[in-house]
Order: C-alpha cells, then sequence, then structure tokens
C-alpha cells in the first residue's frame, strides 16, 4: 500500500527540465478519428499524475485557479492545489497545511466553519484548543489524541476520472496508520476547485458480515474504489467487492456507491459475473488481495484489474444492479517473476488504461533472448533485451464476448535506434502507462539504477513513444526518485462543463 512507503521523503519542489522532441514523417495516419474531439485540443490534453503529492511551504505559489481548500478530520485546514505539465513531464499535487488563509471566508470555509461549530478564533496562529478542552470538561489524554503532527500528514493520489481526483490523506498512529479521504474537482470557467471530505459508511457487506461485527462507522476499501464522472457535473465513488455464494457455488460481485449528491454510502444487492466458457482465473481476483489499477471508462463503465489473471468490466447504466463480466487479459500475456528481478512490481512492466470513451489498452514490456525467443535467458547478450507489445480492445456492451488485438510491437533494438534516445541507458524500461488520449502512444520510465554503484549516480528518464510514428520524446525525472515509478493518466484540467 502507498502509505507503506516512507511517504514524508515526498516533499520536494517539483520542477520542468528541458523536452527532447524528435519529429518523424508518420509511417501511417494515427487513428485519432477515433477519439473524441476533446483528444485533439491541448488544453483538454492528459497528464500523467503522480500519486504523491508535494508538501510545500509559504515561498509555493500555487495557480490560484486550481486551489482548493477542506478541513480535515482533526480540524487542520487543508489547501491543495495542481501543477500541470505535459507529458512525458509529471504533474503533481501540491499541498499545504496553512493557519489561517487570507480569503478562506470567500470559498465558503467559514460556513464549514460554522456547521462543524468552530469560530473565527480557530484561524489565528495561537489557537484555543486548550481553552476548549478544558471547558468541556476533556481530559489530557483526550486533548493529546487530538493534536495531530502536520509533518507526518501525505497526500497520495488514489483515483482520477476528468475533473475529479479522489485523494488519501494518511499520518500514522501509535498503533497503525489512519487515512482520510477528500474529493478534488477541477475548477471551471465559473466555479472555483472545490475540495470535500468523504464520509465513512455506517453499514457492513455482506462479505465483511461473515467476519466483522457491525461497527458505528467503517471506511471503504478505497484500494477497490474507483471514481467515475457521470454527465456534466454528476459523479460516483463505486466500491466493489467479491463474496462467495454457497448456494449458487460461485462468486457475486458487491458494490457500495456515493453519489456527489449523497451524504450516506449504499448498498447494491450482489450480482453475478458473467464468465465466458473456459475461463478458470476469476478466483485470483479475490485470492489475491487488492487490485493491481481500476480504470474509469467514459460515463458507464469501470475495469478492475489483476495483472496475473484478467479484470472485472462493471456496466454502472443501472446503478440498482450493475452487469459484470470477467475479461482476460490479452492471449499469451502473463508475468513471469524470474523474467525481472525478483523484487520488481509486476506494475513495473504491464499497463491497461482508458484509451479515449470507449476503448481499453494493454501495454506489456517483454523480456526475450537474444535470439528472438520470449523469455528472459542467462545469456549476457540478452540480459536486458525486450520488446514492448501493446493491444487494443473497444468496449461498447458487456453483453457480449470481448476480444484483445493486437495492435503494436517494438524491439528494444529499434527503440535504442530512435533520435532522442541518445545517451539514455540501454536497459529494460519500466513502470509503461498506456495514453489516455491516442492509442499509438505508451510512456515509461528508463532507469541507469543497474549501471552505478552510486545512489547519487542513478538517474531517471520519463519517456514517451508514439509506437507508430516513432517519435520519442524523453525529459529527465528530477524530483524525488521513488516517485516517478507511481503515476496515473488523468485529464485534470478546467472544464467548460464545469461551469454550473
Amino acid at each position: 500500500m502507498l502509505r507503506y512507503l516512507g511517504l514524508s521523503c515526498f516533499r520536494c519542489r517539483s520542477s520542468i527540465v528541458g523536452l527532447r522532441s524528435i519529429h518523424q514523417i508518420p509511417s501511417r495516419r494515427s487513428r485519432l478519428d477515433l477519439l473524441p474531439a476533446a483528444a485533439n485540443d491541448p488544453a483538454a490534453g492528459w497528464v500523467l499524475l503522480n500519486r504523491y503529492g508535494i508538501r510545500t511551504d509559504d515561498s509555493f505559489v500555487a495557480d490560484a485557479k486550481t486551489v482548493a481548500y477542506a478541513r480535515t478530520d482533526t480540524g487542520q485546514k487543508l489547501r491543495v492545489s495542481f501543477g500541470h505539465a505535459p507529458p512525458p513531464a509529471s504533474s503533481f499535487f501540491h499541498y499545504d497545511f496553512p493557519e489561517c488563509t487570507p480569503g478562506l471566508e470567500d470559498i465558503g470555509d467559514a460556513e464549514e466553519c460554522e456547521e462543524d461549530g468552530d469560530n473565527t478564533d480557530e484561524c489565528e496562529e495561537d489557537g484555543d484548543t486548550d481553552d476548549e478542552c478544558e471547558e468541556e470538561g476533556d481530559t489530557d489524554d483526550e486533548c493529546e489524541e487530538q493534536e495531530v503532527d502536520i509533518d507526518k500528514l501525505n497526500i497520495t493520489v488514489v483515483g482520477a476520472h476528468r475533473d475529479w481526483a479522489l485523494m488519501e490523506l494518511t499520518y500514522p498512529r501509535s498503533y497503525d496508520f489512519e487515512d482520510h479521504h477528500f474529493l478534488y474537482r477541477a475548477g471551471g470557467a465559473a466555479s472555483p476547485a472545490t475540495l470535500s471530505r468523504l464520509p465513512d459508511r455506517i453499514f457492513l457487506t455482506k462479505a465483511e458480515q461473515a467476519y466483522l461485527s457491525p461497527p458505528t462507522h467503517r471506511r471503504p476499501d478505497f484500494e477497490d474504489t474507483c471514481l467515475l464522472r457521470l454527465g456534466d457535473n454528476d459523479m460516483m465513488l463505486v466500491e466493489l467487492g467479491l463474496m462467495y455464494d454457497r448456494d449458487a457455488r460461485r462468486y457475486m460481485a458487491e458494490f457500495c456507491l456515493l453519489r456527489n449528491s449523497m451524504s450516506q454510502w449504499e448498498l447494491v444487492e450482489p450480482v453475478p459475473i458473467i464468465r465466458d466458457e473456459g475461463g478458470k482465473d476469476i478466483e485470483q481476483l479475490h485470492t489475491q488481495c487488492g487490485r493491481n489499477t481500476i480504470i474509469p471508462l467514459g460515463d458507464r463503465f469501470l475495469c478492475w484489474v489483476k495483472y496475473i489473471s484478467g479484470f472485472l468490466l462493471c456496466d454502472m447504466e443501472d446503478e440498482e444492479s450493475p452487469k459484470v463480466r470477467y475479461v482476460p487479459l490479452p492471449p499469451g500475456v502473463c508475468w513471469d517473476p524470474k523474467g525481472y528481478e525478483r523484487d520488481m512490481s509486476i506494475k513495473h512492466s504491464k499497463n491497461m488504461g482508458a484509451v479515449g470513451l470507449s476503448a481499453v489498452g494493454f501495454v506489456s514490456i517483454d523480456p526475450r533472448c537474444c535470439c528472438g525467443g520470449t523469455g528472459k535467458s542467462t545469456c549476457s547478450h540478452s540480459r536486458y533485451a525486450f520488446t514492448i507489445n501493446t493491444w487494443l480492445m473497444d468496449i461498447n456492451s458487456i453483453k457480449e464476448p470481448l476480444t484483445w488485438v493486437k495492435d503494436g510491437e517494438i524491439d528494444c533494438e529499434e527503440l535504442w535506434r530512435l533520435p532522442g534516445y541518445e545517451g539514455l541507458p540501454r536497459a529494460n524500461p519500466m513502470c509503461p502507462i498506456v495514453c489516455l488520449d491516442n492509442p499509438d502512444v505508451v510512456c515509461f520510465l528508463v532507469s541507469n539504477n543497474a549501471f552505478v554503484s552510486s545512489y547519487e549516480d542513478r538517474e531517471l528518464w520519463m519517456c514517451q513513444l508514439n509506437m507508430k510514428t516513432k517519435l520519442l520524446s524523453v525529459v529527465p525525472y528530477t524530483d524525488d526518485r521513488q516517485g516517478a515509478y507511481d503515476h496515473l493518466p488523468a485529464s485534470l484540467h478546467s472544464s467548460a462543463a464545469n461551469t454550473g
């Protein structure tokens, strides 16, 4: 989980360095005509969103159009802003905890303070926490429990869809970590960016009832929760769980839903999972904890993806009875931990993502032998040999079996010869990402870690490659190195749709 990765180190300031872009004559026309018109609009383009927020200080100047405020569960004022950069550079959320923010009342925070029973004195730097504790008769232990070291608070991005982002605020307790979740919405022409705290759900799912006693409040499992943009101004959070129906002898999908217009989560009755004949890997989606990624598609579909087995495609058109189909990965795609270093995550070599409004793409970086055979070889010439393979799947309906179509392939030797790769190490690329706007484009990370002995000498590069035109763009990654390994495609921008 993200919170166990030493998040306190991700507090460096972001910077964008020069981008190398090499243009070549396209070998054939790109299929941009298959995408929505917005895909060709640079102002509405996609970004590589780094999952780790950057802690800022008073010297940081944020884009005022992206700034939003909220209160944490323990009363701290949280300020969030968004820093946009074109791919392959990283885009970041920035955050801090201002003692008092000029103009805070103008964005409705004062109303939130009144609703919570706070007063304007809380905006004073000296505060009156001790007096409040004494007046209310709280014990010293209870007062200490409310005190939070803001230097240990960290923000990560759980998911994003169009102009919405789901964030997790994490801070350590003496016994564990505690998480709180917020929804960020990018501002539009007539409305500012907003940030709101999410409610806990006050019920157990049927799967949870088998091993938990009913609590008063329970936070959803945000590893299995996805954000889905609906129409122009609506949004829905969807939590998926799998339960085994002993009577029917099959797995069922169980959903918890929260709309932005609702104050409480809702539970949907379990629904069956459609599985094509011969599908045998659905159990791995349940036995392997969590998902590798969750993908929103259009304003109707969601994909829960596990790279060792396949994904669950969920049609949310009928919220009271969603349709769920199990879909396998592209033929021949499998992850062999011996193919790369044993400590390397499966997400370092594979990725699935939305492409436009009705398709998903899959990219796999596969080791090969120097003779051309698949799989990693012990031959010294094959140590860093690989191919990058891509597939595409159109999703217009969940009723019929879906088919992957092989879409592109490039060998390491061809990649290394491309203009723009000069000076980069001939190593296995990592952490591929499917472009949100163009099925021909993938991004990945290149590192020189295997060729240097000193940590200070390590370097990282973010790359973007058009598999058809062979256009390669490269930018050095200059922020915290570990943060380079976790990005998600997003399109967070001020949307004309967000005007009312």
